[in-house]
């Protein structure tokens, strides 16, 4: 939530107008928050602590940036990379924030919903094996 703010700051300083709906959109950053620590979550219950560094370190953050759009517009990539990046939440996170941010909060809402539910799955996929590897020890 703290570098978001810093991102908004940033941001205004850049030029964006200051409305109500940068609220709102640090506000519907927190599903996404929710999701990613979901995963920092399985994976650090699912490998050892040199391995998580290096997945979710570098992996995780380049995946997610490759296959959120925000490098790159993905239509222009298109094709099976396409429709792989939006299968996975990481798209919808950028264009959840990029609607709300824009003040259409109706446009957001279906990306909250892929986000959401990742981040529920990621939750429970990692409490169901810290769970599992506790009983074997």
């Amino acid at each position: 939530l703290g570098q978001s703010v810093i991102c908004y700051i940033t941001a205004v300083i850049l030029g964006m107008d200051i409305t109500v709906n940068i609220l709102l959109a640090l506000f519907l950053i927190l599903p996404v928050s929710l999701l990613f620590i979901g995963l920092g979550l399985l994976f650090g219950s699912i490998l050892n602590d040199k391995q998580v560094g290096g997945i979710c370190g570098a992996l995780l953050t380049n995946l997610s940036a490759w296959l959120s759009g925000i490098w790159f517009d993905l239509d222009l990539v298109g094709g099976m990379f396409k429709k792989i990046a939006d299968l996975l939440p990481f798209v919808h996170g950028v264009e959840l924030e990029q609607a709300v941010a824009a003040g259409d909060l109706a446009a957001g809402m279906p990306h909250l919903l892929w986000v959401l539910g990742y981040g529920l799955v990621a939750m429970l996929l990692a409490v169901f094996v810290f769970f599992k590897k506790m009983q074997t020890f």
